[in-house]
């Protein structure tokens, strides 16, 4: 059987960057299956609350400390070396810690969907790659 896809290869610590604004959020790695970004928060800064109805989402903590939160369970925290495996359809969202930067990876399915379940007017100017899809 012959392989159809491209290799692909980043260094993780070239592509950090931060701005005040809000977490960076950018694209590393993208095949016809899986889809692979990174976020960079920096302290106190969030990924608003959201759910992948359809999609499953493992997300890695690179650098730094924060968490995972959920409205109706306990938060998951991050630190380096931590990974996550959020099922579809469990509403999150990521924080990082006050005090200090904080780096993840996460992989989902190609076309993935992010919906906000709840309204929180004060995280509404913060985008969720994969929101488009819902327009």
């Amino acid at each position: 059987m012959a392989t159809t896809g491209t290799v692909q290869s980043l260094n993780i610590k070239d592509l950090i960057r931060y701005s005040n604004e809000a977490r960076v959020n950018q694209q590393l790695i993208e095949s016809k299956d899986l889809h692979t970004r990174m976020n960079c928060y920096e302290p106190g800064q969030i990924t608003p609350f959201h759910v992948h109805p359809n999609d499953d989402e493992v997300i890695y903590c690179v650098e730094g400390r924060g968490a995972i939160t959920f409205a109706d369970r306990p938060d998951a925290p991050l630190e380096p070396g931590c990974v996550i495996s959020l099922p579809a359809g469990l509403p999150h969202g990521i924080a990082a810690a006050k005090d200090n930067r904080m780096v993840v990876i996460y992989t989902t399915n190609a076309g993935y969907t992010s919906e906000r379940p709840v309204n929180r007017p004060d995280e509404a100017g913060i985008a969720i790659p994969g929101e488009w899809a819902n327009k």
